[in-house]
């Protein structure tokens, strides 16, 4: 008999055989390496998906694994009493970290309530979408059963948008219709509500423009996405980048917009890419020779606001936005309501606009300016333009583009 099954997640045999951690580390999963790892990814990811992921060969996996096994104990049966042990994540949360920070502790209160009043054992992870070690989009594509999803998802990203996902679990009904959602005008004339019914949109990512004025000098300031693409505006533009990945919301936008004329014309104004920590660092130095205009996540942009010669644009066609959005398990609407209900209330809204998040609840974004708008571009375009291709693509033809290349208009 098999000690190992494909069926059981990492943790369960983590926890029943942890001489195994090593062959998972040395044999493409140096991440389990780190036990809060292994508690948050590995409680969600089977074996066989794992395997799937990273297209290694099934049986001789698993012949390492019971190798070790045998090298340390005796032979030994798969007791039906430890299959039980590990759980399906409850909640998966991923989001930014100035949204994450705040957040967590509500949820954590929240969690506690439902373990009190309801005895209620939830298992949750609330982790940051910029996490360098887990990347939970690598194993969507690959997750055949429902029960390797978890209960309810809370995400900034397209990654459960993308095609097999939305087959294999969003079309087939598992998950509860957010019909009915009220929301505040500027939501509505954004059209940021999921036509389908399938997503809860709670609050977005607004990206803006930041000008040091001084940095500018005798160029006109930016007052719409659109005119960053003339080219008095070339090698004078910062986005998020690290490395050779740029800014996806970004390349989507000015792609839906002006096509690959918009990928290239986006290229030519970007001289390089940062994390928007870093932006807001160099807008508060005094080093000579930095572009002068950042684009950013409201949070950070709101941290230089009165800054000397800085000036925050909320352009006039819109901020860029992408929502936060909410998947949740029809069958556990009724046990995971008042969870649902925090989510999707007035007391995470609070903390959704206290985070520069503008929130899509009737008593949201108060904050904003009433000629704030925003620019999102739209659930049908998101389903129809196949996400999870587009997104590479771009990314490969921004590359180019912004290297001097040729292929970007092909």
């Amino acid at each position: 008999m098999m000690l190992i099954e494909l069926d059981l997640t990492i943790s369960q045999i983590l926890e029943m055989y942890p001489e195994t951690r090593e062959v998972f580390i040395t044999n493409g999963f140096p991440q389990f390496a780190d036990k809060e790892i292994q508690r948050d990814l590995g409680t969600v990811l089977k074996l066989k998906t794992a395997l799937k992921s990273k297209n290694l060969n099934v049986d001789a996996f698993i012949k390492l694994l019971e190798g070790k096994i045998h090298e340390v104990r005796q032979y030994s049966k798969l007791s039906s009493s430890v299959v039980t042990k590990g759980k399906c994540l409850d909640l998966l949360a991923l989001l930014p970290c100035p949204l994450k920070v705040p957040l967590q502790g509500e949820l954590q209160l929240v969690l506690n309530q439902m373990r009190l009043e309801k005895s209620l054992d939830l298992h949750y992870t609330i982790d940051t979408s910029a996490n360098k070690y887990i990347h939970y989009e690598e194993y969507i594509p690959y997750f055949e059963d429902p029960d390797e999803v978890p209960d309810i998802i809370l995400t900034t990203g397209y990654e459960f948008l993308h095609e097999k996902f939305v087959e294999r679990f969003v079309k087939n009904g598992i998950f509860l219709q957010a019909t009915g959602q009220q929301v505040n005008s500027r939501f509505t004339s954004a059209q940021l509500l999921d036509p389908q019914g399938h997503f809860f949109v709670l609050a977005v990512n607004a990206l803006v423009m930041v000008v040091e004025k001084k940095r500018l000098g005798s160029l006109p300031v930016p007052r719409t996405w659109s005119d960053l693409l003339n080219p008095v505006f070339e090698n004078q533009v910062v986005m998020r980048g690290h490395g050779d990945i740029f800014c996806d919301a970004l390349q989507l936008y000015y792609y839906k917009d002006y096509g690959n004329d918009g990928i290239t014309g986006l290229a030519r104004a970007v001289r390089y890419g940062l994390h928007p920590a870093q932006m807001v660092k160099e807008l508060n130095g005094s080093r000579n020779g930095l572009p002068p205009i950042y684009i950013m996540p409201r949070f950070f942009a709101e941290t230089l606001n009165g800054h000397k010669n800085i000036e925050i644009i909320w352009p006039s066609d819109g901020a860029l936005v992408y929502p936060v959005s909410l998947l949740v398990k029809a069958s556990k609407a009724v046990e995971l309501k008042k969870l649902v209900d925090y989510l999707t209330g007035a007391q995470a809204a609070r903390v959704f606009d206290e985070a520069f998040f503008p929130s899509s609840h009737l008593q949201g974004g108060r904050s904003l300016a009433e000629s704030a708008s925003f620019k999102w571009v739209g659930w049908n375009y998101i389903r129809s333009c196949g996400i999870e291709r587009l997104q590479q693509e771009l990314n490969d033809r921004f590359l180019d583009a912004w290297r001097g290349g040729s292929s970007a208009c092909s």
